[in-house]
């Protein structure tokens, strides 16, 4: 949690969770080509099947750079994250088991 003292006195309270998860997306080669890609951060749900298969968690994009951040996520989950090729060339790309950092 984040306590910010602003002007005329006014307080704000970040009641997000501290972690995030940052990363790039590229095409591969040599060498490899940053690109912007829709990034989805995803969840998972219980695997038996009682809560749904994944919770959406964030969505964002890169940048032109390839790079990319969310926050607001809890350091004590493991998280997936999806990377979309829009223009339909390459298939979508998938990170399992992240764990959000803190500093």
């Amino acid at each position: 949690m984040t306590v910010r003292l602003c002007d005329d006195d006014v307080i704000i309270v970040d009641i997000r969770p501290p972690g995030f998860l940052h990363g790039s997306t590229a095409v591969a080669g040599s060498p490899n080509t940053m690109v912007p890609r829709r990034v989805q951060v995803f969840l998972p749900g219980s695997a038996r099947g009682v809560l749904p298969a994944a919770e959406l968690a964030a969505t964002t994009a890169s940048d032109v750079a390839g790079a990319w951040h969310v926050d607001g996520l809890d350091p004590t989950k493991k998280y997936a994250v999806i990377a979309y090729d829009h223009t339909g060339r390459y298939d979508p790309v998938v990170r399992l088991n992240l764990t959000p950092s803190v500093d």
